[in-house]
This record gives structure tokens, C-alpha cells and sequence, in this order.
């Protein structure tokens, strides 16, 4: 889930005041650019060269086929899921309940989805987070097949999320623990032994954690807890530029750690490429924080991204498969 901030219970927009002032910089370059193709010795080298501009452009365009198959799996990662009284996130709510959700999905292509629950984020008492988290259960029953639950608590309130993972790991079948996100309301800190007691249990109950970072927490989660199989949302963080490049450097190096397409960065064209050159094709998920973000955007950036078709397979849904198959489901 992208960071929401703690005055208000959705995300707030990021100003691009650097790209901003990028392109105000290049604007002078552009116009001069402009004014040069247009001199008779430019345009003749530009005329010379087209014939192999366009032949680099129809290499490019092949090795970037976009992947449209009905028999490719979509499995959907990273989904939060209203809460029955309603939509909480939305900037402007369109998609209200669960069945509006479930259609929205179906226009975007996606097929099955690991839900859980706003109502947990939202405000997390023991009381709140498994009364969502058995919103989740009871979803997941109607929708049998097409969704997977997973269980967020607070480590803040250690007994009650202690009983309540195992709870969802035995009444529900859940196998995910997460999007843990410990700026939401009341908020701690991941190095508190509370948090190590909740990946404890995590691990005993063979689950996958799903906990949202910044890139020191990410350092830190890594470094203390390598026993744990682990999914970090996001390719990027707050600091976006200065981070995005050694998160994925982190996850690359940590073979027990996935990292999912949603939220920060998979949009800037070359760091879908970039993650799976560096991390390898088999540790890269989709997901798209779905009813916060549209899934359509990252389903084009994975179909249309200058990867091989079964690079794309995997990522859309063929790793997630897999890895729920160390969790025997």
C-alpha cells in the first residue's frame, strides 16, 4: 500500500516539483533542437538514417510484444479489499462494496487475488483487525477459487495478533500475513520484539510475510530475519530515486525475499526490466494495491515491457503460483 498519511485514511498526491524543474531546464534545449532539424544538413542526415532508425524501431518493437493470451494466468498479489461498511481509500469512491470490486477486476483482467482487509489498516484494535479479517474469510468462501485471504494484525497488541495468525492459519487457511504497514494508526516501529514475536509465529505457521518498508526497515527486516519467506510491495519508496535502485539490489541478493510491480516505480519505463535483470525472473510479482491503484496500468506496463512472454507469464501469475506452493497451497 503506498504510504498513507497518519492525518487522513487515504494516500496523499506526490509533487514532482524535480520533474517539473527538469523539464522546465530542457525546454531551451528542445526549442534549439527543433530549430536544428530543420537546417538543410540536418534533415539530410536525418533522411539518410531513417531507413535504420526504423528497422532499430521494429527490432525494439518485437523484442516488446505485448503478451495477450487468454491462457496467461493474472494472480493479483497485492489487493485491499472494502471493508462491508464500505470503500475507505479511494480519493473519490467508485468501486463502494466487494462485488464492485470483484467486477472492477474482471474489467481489468485480473483473475484470482490475495485480498485483506481495509478495516484492518484502517484503525488497528484487536477488535477491528479480526473482525476484517473475517470480512476477508467470509469473501473468500462466497468467491471460492478466485481469492486467497490474508491476515493483518498489530504487533502492538502481540497476544491478540499472535492467536489471531494462527487462527487464520487454521480456521481459514490464510497463508499470508500482510500488507503489514506499521505507519498506519497506532503505529510502531519493526524493530520492537513485539515485531519479532509476530515473524516467530509467521514462520512456525510456514505463512509469507507481506510488509511494507522504507529501504532502512527493508535493511533491517532482511538482516534479522532470514529464516522468513518475505514479499516487500513496492519497487520504490518515499524517496523514490535515491532508494528505488538498491531495494531491488536488497531483494536480489536475499533469495527468501520477493518484491511485487505495485505502488512506486513500476511505471518509470526500464525499472521492470532493470528488476528482473538484477533479481532474476522468478522473484518478481505482480501486484497492484488494487483499491488504491488501477491493476490495468501495471497489467500494460508487464504486457507491453521489453521482456520475453515467459518472463511476463511468470511475473503476472506463474511465480506467485509457485510460491504459494511452498506454503502448500
Amino acid at each position: 500500500m503506498c504510504r498513507l498519511p497518519h492525518a487522513q485514511a487515504y494516500p496523499q498526491p506526490v509533487r514532482r516539483s524535480r520533474r517539473r524543474e527538469f523539464l522546465q531546464q530542457n525546454a531551451a534545449l528542445l526549442s534549439s533542437l527543433a530549430v536544428g532539424l530543420a537546417s538543410p544538413s540536418l534533415a539530410g542526415a536525418a533522411t539518410r538514417s531513417q531507413a535504420g532508425d526504423q528497422q532499430q524501431a521494429s527490432n525494439k518493437a518485437a523484442s516488446a510484444s505485448s503478451l495477450q493470451d487468454d491462457s496467461v494466468l493474472v494472480f493479483d498479489a497485492h489487493l485491499h479489499c472494502p471493508a462491508e461498511s464500505g470503500e475507505l481509500w479511494q480519493w473519490h469512491p467508485v468501486t463502494h462494496n466487494f462485488e464492485e470490486f470483484v467486477a472492477y477486476l474482471d474489467r481489468t483482467g485480473v483473475q484470482q487475488g490475495i485480498i485483506n482487509s481495509q478495516r484492518c489498516q484502517h484503525n488497528g484494535t484487536p477488535a477491528e483487525f479480526q473482525a476484517g479479517n473475517r470480512e476477508v474469510a467470509r469473501y473468500v468462501e462466497k468467491y471460492k477459487g478466485r481469492f486467497l485471504g490474508s491476515c493483518v494484525v498489530n504487533p502492538l497488541f502481540i497476544d491478540e495478533a499472535l492467536r489471531e495468525i494462527e487462527d487464520c492459519r487454521k480456521q481459514f487457511g490464510f497463508v499470508w500475513v500482510g500488507e503489514l504497514c506499521n505507519y498506519m494508526k497506532p503505529s510502531y516501529s519493526y524493530t520492537i520484539k513485539e515485531f519479532a514475536l509476530l515473524v516467530e509465529q509467521v514462520v512456525k505457521h510456514n505463512m509469507i510475510l507481506d510488509v511494507h518498508t522504507e529501504l532502512e526497515e527493508m535493511e533491517f527486516i532482511i538482516e534479522k530475519f532470514p529464516q522468513a519467506t518475505i514479499v516487500f510491495p513496492h519497487f520504490g519508496d518515499d524517496r523514490e530515486h535515491a532508494h528505488i535502485f538498491k531495494r531491488i539490489e536488497r531483494v536480489a541478493h536475499n533469495s527468501n525475499c520477493y518484491l511485487d510491480t505495485s505502488g512506486y516505480g513500476h511505471d518509470r519505463v526500464g525499472m521492470l526490466e532493470y528488476a528482473v535483470k538484477t533479481i532474476g525472473p522468478d522473484r518478481v510479482l505482480f501486484g497492484s494495491d488494487f483499491s488504491i491503484n488501477d491493476p490495468s496500468t501495471v497489467i500494460a506496463r508487464i504486457q507491453h515491457s521489453f521482456l520475453t512472454n515467459e518472463q511476463k507469464r511468470k511475473i503476472l501469475g506463474g511465480n506467485l503460483v509457485r510460491l504459494l506452493k511452498r506454503v502448500q497451497v
